[in-house]
């Protein structure tokens, strides 16, 4: 019989599961007959979500850091002037893109830095009473000889500046919630 030809007859799965038929194969797949423009944009949108997700996901990395130079930088933008010696330093950063940060410095500044710092920041003497943070690092301790500045009032999130009138030597507690 080299000449039979025989013939099966296969059912197509659309026409078996729903009554449906159609003039492609039951192995057709729909995007085969989409225009090349449509998968590329299918595709250069998922690549765009990928994209800012892994740019959204790298940049959430908190900033810790016990380093008094590093902690500075990270407060002032740059690094300690000369007529400053930065001795103690913590620093916490959130990820959040509001900046959301926790200070503490101890730090020797010249007179003349400190009321500049002071006459900048617009920092009168505060007179309410503070307690230490409990998170604060054993270090962070005012003396009782320091004077404590601070804005006070409604906006106050409870940072407070201490400078010592025996040593000179100033802590700085800045917190931005």
């Amino acid at each position: 019989m080299a000449g039979d030809v025989v013939n099966f007859k296969v059912c197509s799965p659309l026409k078996l599961h729903s009554g449906l038929t159609g003039k492609r194969h039951a192995n057709y797949h729909y995007s085969y007959n989409v225009p090349f423009w449509v998968i590329q944009k299918r595709t250069m949108r998922k690549l765009t979500t990928i994209l800012l997700a892994l740019i959204l996901l790298t940049g959430c990395m908190d900033i810790n850091t016990t380093d008094p130079i590093e902690t500075y930088k990270y407060w002032a933008g740059d690094k300690p002037p000369d007529s400053l010696k930065v001795l103690k330093g913590q620093y916490w950063q959130s990820t959040h893109w509001s900046r959301e940060y926790i200070m503490y410095l101890k730090l020797k500044p010249t007179k003349e830095w400190w009321n500049k710092f002071l006459e900048q920041n617009h920092l009168p003497i505060n007179k309410d009473k503070w307690v230490r943070p409990s998170e604060a690092p054993s270090w962070f301790e005012p003396t009782e000889n320091s004077i404590k500045y601070g804005i006070g009032g409604n906006f106050d999130q409870g940072s407070r500046y201490f400078q010592d009138t025996l040593t000179g030597v100033c802590y700085i507690y800045e917190i931005q919630l």
